[in-house]
């Protein structure tokens, strides 16, 4: 895995990826991990913290992590599971399942396929997901501006 593109805060024991970055192996990190927008990744993602993605990041594998934002317009090919909640925010595109063990939030014009969360699901606008299901309460509000 290439390195140059990584920072780390020690303190908060993040890693911060620069924009505009691009990793052709797996990435599996302990700690925190915030990416920056229009970055690739070519296969996995595994974080034992929180992951944040910010805008049009391409992951061509799965996302694995603590807890998780999908930034708007990101795209991932396989499936994202958390332990904890998960974001996925505007016209962002999962084409696997997402798992969560908290709450999920969908902002609108995502695309998913199964939702799955031991909390609620809360979906924001329209959404289109194969399947909801939520061990609590699905909320569903419109999409207001």
């Amino acid at each position: 895995m290439e390195t140059n593109f990584i920072k780390r805060h020690k303190d908060s024991n993040t890693f911060i990826i620069k924009r505009s970055s691009f990793f052709d192996t797996p990435v599996h990190l302990d700690g925190n991990l915030i990416v920056g927008d229009n970055t690739d990744f070519w296969s996995d993602i595994v974080v034992t913290g929180s992951l944040e993605l910010r805008k049009y990041i391409t992951i061509k594998g799965s996302v694995h992590a603590a807890s998780a934002i999908i930034g708007a317009h990101s795209m991932i090919k396989g499936g994202v599971k958390t332990k904890q909640d998960c974001t996925v925010l505007d016209h962002a595109m999962i084409c696997g399942n997402i798992t969560a063990g908290g709450d999920v939030m969908l902002r609108p014009n995502i695309r998913a396929g199964i939702v799955y969360a031991a909390g609620n699901i809360g979906v924001t606008g329209r959404a289109y997901v194969k399947e909801l299901r939520a061990e609590q309460k699905i909320i569903a509000r419109k999409d207001t501006l």
